[in-house]
């Protein structure tokens, strides 16, 4: 890592400057017109296609033989040392260490058995994911990446990464964790910090401070382990512009050069829900939320960052091959997942493994693939996938697009892309199809166009079968905002953003 030097890092005020004119110039009324500004609590990312509420029963055994020869690998390891009031990913917290034993026990044979069906396929990459992956102990760590090899060819350039909580900085073993993660042939880390203000990390019930980032931040650096990306989060109680801004300068300075940059989104599970009904007023508000997303831009295009896919930055060519996989050729490198609640793309099927340890570990024991729903996408709807992901992402490219699906897809779905092209929000030449800068922020509100109508039907049907939006696994893990039920306690997007823009 390098130390990026005061001098060469804008100012705070120049920064405001350029967020507030990029703000400025957002049509808020033609969002509003087009369905694309959505309220605060219905915000999300899209994460899978189909979404889970539209998936129902598969048989695996049809389709894990049909994996690619290289495929992109992701293992979660659900569990914690505290409950995150963000976190909607599956997870236990301080579970007896039987249990932990018993779910490495049945991550093992998954990965055996589904790795022999899937025919050992190459990793381009691999994500170990939860949870907190570094919950574990040195030994689980070396002997969970020694059954991985067994099961997955892993080559001198798979991309291997390991995500890090700060909060067990001060287990007595964790240089120990360390050097097992390093010994094991991770290259790429990934850790949480998500905020760098000790209050905002408290209401978050992160169970760390901003002096044990330094702390792992040494740590890192005393191991020569200099690619990695940090997390962080704008949309957080107590966030405003001056610490958000003071967040990402903290770390530039201290030597970190990738980012995950991610907008703060809600499911009714989570703690943090709760908190936004009781007091919203704590939170930022729609605006706040856009001038952080364009303060991060402007920061990060003065420092020579690159931003790709979205919500990405990174001062190398690439931030990493997992998340472009994952956007932009799924098709050629499917994605395989081992684990309680991971979700893949394998033989054109979108699915789900087992969401709950219990179920999860009852369907290993049982010599069945833990796989708990999914979808198998005919032509159209790889078609259609094939322009929300990379949306995200690269870009569509035309040419390739055509190659493979016979159809230009500018032309194919003029009616879904034309307000979206009209209004400036997605580019087109001859050879790409674009978000642009203003569209950057909605990229996944104008992908959803492009849901088919039996998608949005099936989602439809789905949520009028839950009644518990706290306990309802479906909803749960349904990471994706197609047809995302309204919650009448958010506020309007409109009123305030409206009123900015009539004032400018």
């Amino acid at each position: 890592m390098s130390n990026a030097t005061t001098s060469s890092f804008p100012s705070f005020r120049d920064v405001v400057e350029e967020a507030r004119a990029s703000f400025r110039a957002l049509p808020i009324s033609t969002l509003e017109k087009l369905g694309i500004l959505q309220s605060i609590e219905n915000y999300y990312l899209i994460g899978t296609y189909p979404p889970l509420k539209a998936m129902g029963s598969v048989e695996p055994m049809e389709f894990l033989p049909k994996a690619t020869e290289m495929c992109s690998v992701y293992l979660h390891i659900p569990f914690c040392e505290q409950r995150c009031s963000f976190c909607h990913f599956a997870k236990e917290i301080l579970p007896p260490e039987q249990r932990v034993e018993r779910y490495m026990r049945a991550l093992h044979r998954e990965l055996e058995s589904t790795g022999e069906l899937a025919g050992h396929p190459t990793a381009q990459t691999v994500y170990f994911g939860g949870g907190t992956p570094s919950y574990l102990s040195p030994r689980q760590i070396s002997e969970v990446f020694a059954k991985l090899r067994e099961s997955v060819r892993i080559t001198g350039e798979t991309e291997t990464t390991f995500e890090l909580h700060p909060s067990v900085i001060d287990a007595a073993d964790y240089g120990d964790r360390l050097d097992a993660i390093a010994e094991s042939g991770v290259n790429r880390w990934v850790f949480g910090v998500q905020s760098m203000e000790d209050r905002i990390l408290d209401k978050l019930n992160r169970g760390h401070s901003a002096a044990d980032v330094y702390k792992l931040l040494s740590m890192l650096a005393d191991r020569g382990i200099d690619n990695l990306s940090v997390d962080l989060i704008y949309g957080l109680p107590y966030q405003n512009p001056e610490n958000w801004y003071a967040s990402i300068r903290t770390l530039v300075e201290s030597g970190v050069e990738k980012f995950n940059i991610f907008p703060l989104m809600f499911k009714q599970a989570d703690p943090i829900s709760m908190h936004y009904r009781k007091s919203p007023d704590i939170f930022p508000g729609n605006e706040e939320r856009l001038m952080m997303h364009f303060m991060t831009e402007s920061i990060m295009k003065s420092i020579g960052f690159r931003r790709g896919p979205l919500f990405y930055y990174a001062k190398a060519e690439q931030h990493s091959r997992q998340q472009e996989n994952k956007y932009d050729s799924i098709e050629d490198i499917n994605l395989l997942p081992f684990g309680v609640s991971g979700f893949g793309y394998v033989g054109h099927t979108q699915f789900y493994n087992e969401a709950t340890l219990d179920r999860y570990m009852a369907a290993v024991d049982s010599g069945r693939p833990p796989v708990w729903r999914g979808s198998a996408l005919d032509f159209e709807e790889r078609m259609r996938r094939a322009v929300m992901f990379p949306l995200r992402s690269g870009g569509v490219n035309r040419a390739a697009y055509r190659e493979r699906y016979g159809a230009d897809p500018v032309e194919r779905f003029a009616t879904e892309l034309a307000p979206f092209i009209d209004n400036g929000l997605l580019a087109v030449d001859a050879e790409s199809l674009q978000v642009t800068d203003v569209g950057a922020p909605f990229a996944d509100s104008i992908a959803i166009s492009l849901a088919s109508p039996a998608v949005v039907s099936r989602v439809h049907a789905s949520n009028a079968l839950i009644t518990d939006l706290k306990n309802d696994p479906v909803d749960r893990y349904d990471f994706s905002p197609i047809a995302r039920e309204s919650f009448g306690a958010g506020v309007s997007p409109v009123g305030r953003l409206r009123a900015t823009e009539e004032a400018g």
